[in-house]
């Protein structure tokens, strides 16, 4: 069974106040000049429970200010939003050489755009790979960002990015929640800055997936929820969850080869024996399709 989940390593920081889009346009060039070539793509609605709810993600490359390249980002929502009031955050995040074996763990991410509203206002950073995780960065001064009550919207140089103008990248949109919602909801939509091209094609698989366990706790002879997060960049994984009493093993659970998504965490249940209780311990091992094993994540079991 799958949950949504925003990871607690996401980070969020304030750069530049974001304003309503139309004031965005005027100030930083989002929609100014008509787009050279632009690519819809839709997501499934009704799949994010009360949080929002994705239903297009729109991405333009065009001729901006001083003929530099721009790129931009649209996230559409089914409902309307007060973005400046702490209702939600979003994330579009780029694959830049098209390869999901290089970059972050999240499809083979080098670059995210990130949106988080608070109570206090609205912030938007910019995050690049660091291992298989981010780090924050510097916005550069072409980044720009904006928002009106069904849409946000992200922009940024070509140039800035590190893409060429007859290149490509992978993209995916997700707003962590309790119930996440990503579009696509597996994977990454594909564009081309040159209308009709293709991607490249990608080797074999060699790199690992990345795992962490969670802390749990429940009552013996009652079911424990153990809950781990699996991130592989081609999103396709299996586990094996161990649980010990000290050295000695006392289950195995095995979660066949399925497609998985970074933006969420998975979870097992256990029956825990009636005369069972005191501290456990259990580890989670992944395997991606192409037989590459993560090492294994540990993490307590305390059972009362």
């Amino acid at each position: 069974m799958t949950s949504s989940f925003a990871p607690s390593k996401r980070r969020f920081g304030l750069w530049r106040r974001a304003v309503p889009i139309c004031a965005a346009a005027a100030l930083f060039g989002i929609g100014v000049a008509a787009a050279d070539n632009s690519t819809s793509f839709p997501d499934r609605v009704g799949d994010a429970g009360s949080a929002p709810d994705i239903t297009r993600l729109d991405v333009s490359d065009y001729d901006g200010y001083l003929n530099e390249r721009y790129v931009t980002f649209r996230v559409t929502f089914a409902g309307s939003y007060d973005w400046d009031t702490g209702q939600a955050g979003v994330i579009v995040a780029l694959d830049l050489d098209q390869n999901p074996d290089t970059g972050s763990a999240f499809y083979g991410t080098e670059v995210e755009f990130v949106f988080q509203s608070s109570l206090f206002g609205s912030e938007a950073t910019l995050y690049r790979s660091n291992g298989w995780d981010f780090r924050r960065v510097d916005p550069p001064a072409g980044w720009s960002w904006g928002w009106s009550d069904h849409f946000l919207e992200f922009g940024a140089r070509l140039s800035d990015l590190g893409l060429a103008p007859n290149s490509g990248f992978n993209v995916v949109a997700a707003v962590p929640s309790p119930q996440t919602d990503t579009a696509p909801d597996l994977g990454t939509f594909n564009y081309q800055l040159v209308p009709g091209a293709t991607p490249p094609a990608i080797g074999p698989d060699t790199r690992p997936p990345h795992v962490a366990s969670y802390p749990a706790r429940a009552a013996h002879g009652k079911v424990a929820v153990l809950r781990y997060w699996v991130l592989d960049g081609r999103g396709r994984t299996a586990q094996t969850v161990r649980i010990y009493r000290g050295t000695r093993l006392l289950k195995t659970i095995r979660v066949p080869l399925s497609d998985s998504n970074p933006f969420v965490t998975s979870r097992v249940s256990w029956r825990v024996p009636r005369k069972l209780s005191g501290l456990l311990r259990y580890s989670v091992r992944s395997v991606d399709a192409a037989g590459n094993r993560s090492k294994p994540s540990w993490a307590r079991l305390v059972i009362r």
